[in-house]
């Protein structure tokens, strides 16, 4: 009796961990899309204004002047540090999912 509860109780553990994982695995993806989705709105922002000069799109930072499609692409850049790893993730999740299937 006390053998089949605790399986049962292991066993619904178990199960209750795979859905936070899924839940985890869930997030990750889409916060790789939103992220690759930024970068990519980022880079066309900075690469469509980068032969203007004049377009009215700096900005004084500090008594700094600052070109936006400058720091556009710079920030565009930076996401990479997010984004290599999720995408990381995203391979291990398709490779554990692909050998499940096999």
């Amino acid at each position: 009796m006390l053998i089949t509860v605790t399986t049962t109780t292991t066993t619904t553990a178990a199960a209750a961990g795979g859905y936070q994982l899924a839940a985890f695995g869930t997030i990750g993806v889409i916060i790789l899309i939103a992220l690759l989705i930024a970068k990519e709105l980022l880079s066309a922002y900075g690469d469509e204004n980068a032969g203007r000069s004049g377009s009215g799109q700096t900005e004084v930072v500090r008594g700094i002047s600052v070109d936006a499609t400058v720091k556009a692409r710079s920030f565009a850049t930076s996401l990479s540090c997010a984004i290599y790893p999720l995408l990381f993730s995203f391979a291990l999740i398709v490779t554990v999912k692909v050998i499940e299937v096999l």
